[in-house]
């Protein structure tokens, strides 16, 4: 049984300070005693939105003089800052650095349903004065992931844009492969939106797949909280000519895995994603795209008809 801080409270006070914020759809609502524990970074200021009727994730915020060791099961090790525990109706990150010291310095609890979760900020690692983000990164992604994949969608690694002249696309790369290069390309040569230069949350709406930008930007520091139908699929690569090639759907569906974020630690989730991307890769179709960063790229896509 883990320690007594890491249990999740029912039932909430109402006389706190409150925020919210949507990303892909999902609402995340913030409570805390102060203010100041409330205060986003300038991407997610973007995403920042009124009362909902309904909060998908509520996040409770506090300090706490010391974290106790936990002594449940240590089920992932992200090979950064934060590890994931479990017990029998909770989840619970650690999230620590050398920087910070040797204890953690913050702790998230969330129930399975990632949809009530408590955040406790240690004073013994983080200094009076110093500026606390609750949602700093990767808490929120963590949140917000693993919220979709109870069967309601997948973040993925790439550049959704929607060019005003002839629709929407989606790049997908992993790092390196030029989603920063093609935001700024597009929007540079097009009136285009970039809705994110490095990670996309995909759902499905009335039977159609749809991109919602995320306040996870690349290079490029492109992070809109807008979203629209996905209408074609391209899997970036670099080559010496642009060149854009149809995908099997099964060879779609692993170039998608490989460039996506399920929670690996879950059988559950990650069976819906496998099957939800599936499902995308039947609605839309994919190609790999072989292409030369300059704008010769752009007009390839916009003289392709696949």
């Amino acid at each position: 049984m883990y320690v007594e801080t890491c249990h999740i409270a029912t039932v909430q006070p109402v006389a706190m300070n409150r925020a919210y914020i949507r990303i892909g759809d999902v609402s995340l609502g913030l409570r805390a005693d102060s203010a100041d524990d409330l205060e986003l970074t300038r991407e997610m200021k973007r995403f920042q939105t009124t009362v909902p009727t309904h909060c998908d994730i509520d996040l409770t915020v506090q300090w706490t003089d010391r974290l106790p060791e936990l002594v449940g099961r240590k089920i992932f090790c992200s090979g950064s800052v934060w590890a994931l525990h479990e017990d029998h109706d909770s989840f619970i990150f650690d999230f620590a650095t050398p920087v910070l010291g040797d204890q953690p310095y913050k702790r998230l609890a969330v129930d399975r349903k990632f949809s009530a979760a408590r955040l406790w900020l240690n004073r013994e690692c983080l200094p009076a004065g110093r500026q606390v983000y609750p949602l700093e990164y990767p808490l929120d992604e963590l949140l917000i992931t693993n919220w979709l994949g109870g069967g309601r969608g997948v973040e993925v690694h790439g550049c959704g844009l929607v060019d005003h002249g002839t629709g929407s696309y989606l790049f997908l790369g992993h790092s390196g492969a030029g989603k920063s290069t093609t935001a700024r390309l597009w929007s540079s040569l097009r009136e285009a939106k970039v809705l994110s230069d490095d990670r996309i949350i995909l759902r499905r709406e009335a039977n159609e797949i749809w991109m919602h930008g995320t306040p996870w930007h690349g290079e490029a520091d492109f992070a809109s909280p807008e979203k629209t139908k996905v209408e074609q699929i391209f899997v970036l690569e670099h080559g010496d000519r642009n060149e854009v090639l149809p995908l099997a759907q099964g060879r779609a569906v692993a170039e998608l895995f490989a460039r996506c974020f399920p929670p690996f630690y879950d059988r559950d989730p990650l069976a819906f994603t496998l099957s939800f991307l599936h499902e995308i890769t039947n609605r839309v179709p994919c190609y790999q795209f072989r292409f030369v960063p300059d704008e010769s790229a752009v007009s390839e896509i916009l003289d392709f008809h696949g």
